[in-house]
């Protein structure tokens, strides 16, 4: 029997040859990191299927937003060298969910994500959803769109330092740990628009 579900599939969508094993293991450790943070709000645990893909499947559009921020916001505090491209939407699943692994999941719903993430690999946006209801589904879009472009601006040299400012909105704090001064500081965040992702987030966060 076919049941619908919000389904949360993701993927690195450019890996050379050399660096495959190295991003498969640093993704594993980031999927691992994710489901451990919201395990208790996940019907089926972020796992790695195929390549580097993930799937899993959270409880609520809530679960889904937070776990999204989740993994940019790790990307951003471990440096990591690659980005993630992903779909969130709402399908059908034809076998049993289980909370120990998302490896056997299949069905309708499962496909058109799988597909869906692959025909946009060389297309925006980086961070789509099929959702419902529509209008929601729209509106996370165009937030997206947005945030997603605060985000492409980040130089990742700069990752060590966004990554204090969002945790900390002390600037006399983050320039002791960076050997800056607190007025460097507070023209770094509004040059890197720390205070404008962090309203987007809490918009998005505040309409679910």
């Amino acid at each position: 029997m076919n049941n619908e579900y919000l389904i949360f599939i993701s993927h690195i969508p450019f890996v050379s040859s050399e660096k495959s094993q190295e991003y498969l293991n640093i993704l594993k450790t980031l999927t691992s990191s994710c489901t451990n943070e919201y395990k208790s709000q996940l019907l089926s645990p972020y796992t790695i299927t195929i390549n580097h893909e993930f799937l899993g499947i959270p409880s609520s559009i809530k679960t889904a937003l937070q776990s999204l921020f989740y993994l940019e916001e790790r990307i951003v505090d471990w440096n990591l060298p690659f980005s993630l491209s992903y779909v969130i939407l709402h399908g059908t699943i034809s076998s049993s969910v289980s909370k120990k692994t998302s490896l056997r999941l299949m069905g309708e719903g499962i496909s058109k994500a799988r597909e869906t993430l692959e025909k946009k690999k060389r297309t925006q946006p980086r961070i789509l959803f099929q959702i419902k209801p529509q209008k929601l589904s729209s509106q996370l879009n165009r937030l997206f769109m947005v945030l997603d472009s605060l985000i492409a601006s980040w130089n990742p040299n700069d990752f060590s330092l966004i990554s204090d400012m969002l945790k900390n909105e002390n600037n006399e704090e983050v320039a002791v740990k960076h050997r800056k001064n607190r007025s460097q500081i507070w023209k770094r965040r509004k040059s890197l628009k720390i205070s404008e992702y962090q309203a987007l987030k809490q918009v998005i966060l505040e309409l679910v």
